[in-house]
């Protein structure tokens, strides 16, 4: 898949204390480093708890900050010149793929998902030709991680733990099914356990179906989630959800939208909630470093699973997790949301779905006018009112950090509107119409008029 082909660009830090060890690879060349930074050490201690106030944002320029102090320590001489050739190697449809290995706890316990490049005053997070990830290939740590691939069609379980203090667990729910839906039920499976369970329940679960993804919408801290046990919330200690999943081969991303599941522990190699499921030989997990916002944990999951579905690469979660982070990133790069979710990809790809290539399309999928016994509801395409909204937007907006993002969005909203546009034609001449690919199409449209639409309200909100 042409558009789909990434450039892997490895660091690996290493060492017990500071200055850090690093080596950089890229298309079988080295290049070798020193990176001070640690999170024990105070300053950086001060800058994890402001970044993590969820009540007080920080602000676009302070995040923008350290990322660039982040990157700027870690691509120092030989290493940015590989970086450089990195970047100026991009083909059309290629993107890099940042994998960070992480050895020292307390390097891995950095804020890395804020990287920003401080020349183009740019996060990394929101850079669509990137996707970074966290990697672990510590044998003496984690074992072998299972195959990433799933068998169509995928089964995804969705499990959404009750609380007195209301998660909004509807909402986010709603968002997932919302942007699964173009491929229910013939490409993917979804079930969902919602309520007050605890450990033995979701085990059996577990082990009747057997999913290829597993989200889980709780509370969490760094060392396990929190469950149902004898009418009341109970600490899960991530030692026995490891072993739980551990029993569990064909789960293969484990999706933890919980606050601090993600968190790596400073002191201890492997001890955070996420980095033990990596043990077990899962290869994917999504975790959140930080407390994060209901409404902004929601909107990551429903961005996420749109981009996976239909986005530019479907099937790839690395690209997904990208894209999603590029979302919220959109919506309030005040906040340290985008930076929050961390991706750990102990794979050589990040495609988890290949339903693209590997399967066949399903029977419905192209609508004939000459067999109106099995015609489906016509599209509700409502092309006037799209083209309405289009015609209306700015052709480029001034403010610096967002005018970089604006053309693009614009752009790719252009493209779908066009092809929707022709879909319309098509329908109304009685011709045939892909179903399922003027579906994605559609959603595609929406996704992108809500990232358009979110740009021009914050210029607007911030203009003088």
């Amino acid at each position: 898949m042409p558009a789909c082909q990434a450039k892997n660009f490895d660091v690996a830090i290493l060492g017990t204390q500071s200055p850090y060890a690093v080596v950089a690879e890229y298309q079988g060349l080295t290049a070798d480093g020193h990176f001070p930074h640690d999170a024990l050490q105070p300053d950086w201690a001060e800058i994890i708890r402001v970044l993590a106030a969820t009540q007080t944002p920080p602000g676009e320029s302070f995040i923008l900050n350290i990322g660039g102090l982040l990157f700027d320590d870690l691509m120092q001489g030989s290493i940015r010149d590989l970086w450089v050739e990195a970047r100026a190697g991009l083909e059309a449809g290629q993107y890099l793929r940042v994998r960070l290995n992480l050895r020292p706890p307390a390097v891995a316990a950095l804020p890395w998902e804020t990287l920003a490049d401080p020349r183009r005053r740019r996060t990394l997070a929101a850079d669509k030709a990137l996707a970074l990830v966290r990697t672990a290939t510590d044998a003496e740590f984690v074992g072998r991680p299972r195959s990433i691939q799933t068998k169509l069609p995928a089964k995804i379980l969705i499990v959404a733990v009750e609380e007195a203090d209301a998660i909004d667990a509807s909402a986010e729910i709603s968002h997932i099914q919302a942007s699964l839906s173009p491929l229910l039920p013939t490409h993917l499976q979804l079930e969902i356990l919602q309520g007050r369970f605890d450990l033995q329940t979701l085990r059996r679960r577990l082990d009747e179906y057997r999913p290829d993804i597993l989200h889980v919408i709780s509370h969490g801290e760094t060392d396990g989630l929190y469950l149902w046990e004898n009418d009341e919330l109970t600490l899960v200690k991530a030692s026995q959800l490891a072993a739980m999943l551990g029993l569990v081969d064909s789960v293969k991303l484990v999706f933890l939208n919980a606050c601090l599941a993600g968190q790596p522990d400073n002191t201890a190699p492997y001890a955070g909630l996420a980095q033990r499921l990596l043990q077990t030989g899962i290869p994917a997990v999504i975790a959140m470093q930080f407390v994060v916002l209901d409404r902004a944990a929601a909107a990551f999951a429903g961005f996420l699973y749109e981009a996976l579905v239909v986005g530019p690469c479907p099937g790839a979660i690395d690209v997904a997790t990208s894209i999603a982070r590029s979302g919220l990133y959109i919506s309030d790069p005040d906040r340290i949301d985008y930076a929050t979710p961390l991706l750990w990809l102990n794979a050589p790809d990040g495609m988890i779905l290949r339903w693209t290539d590997a399967s066949p399309q399903p029977a419905s999928s192209v609508i004939l006018a000459s067999s109106p016994d099995v015609l489906p509801p016509p599209l509700v395409l409502e092309i006037e009112e799209k083209e309405r909204w289009f015609a209306l937007l700015p052709l480029s907006i001034e403010r610096a950090e967002l005018r970089f993002d604006y053309p693009d969005r614009r752009k790719q909203a252009e493209q779908i509107l066009r092809e929707l546009r022709q879909a319309h034609e098509a329908q109304q001449a009685g011709e045939p119409v892909d179903f399922r690919r003027i579906t994605g199409q559609l959603k595609k449209f929406s996704t992108e008029r809500r990232l358009v639409d979110n740009l021009l309200e914050k210029l607007q909100r911030t203009e003088p």
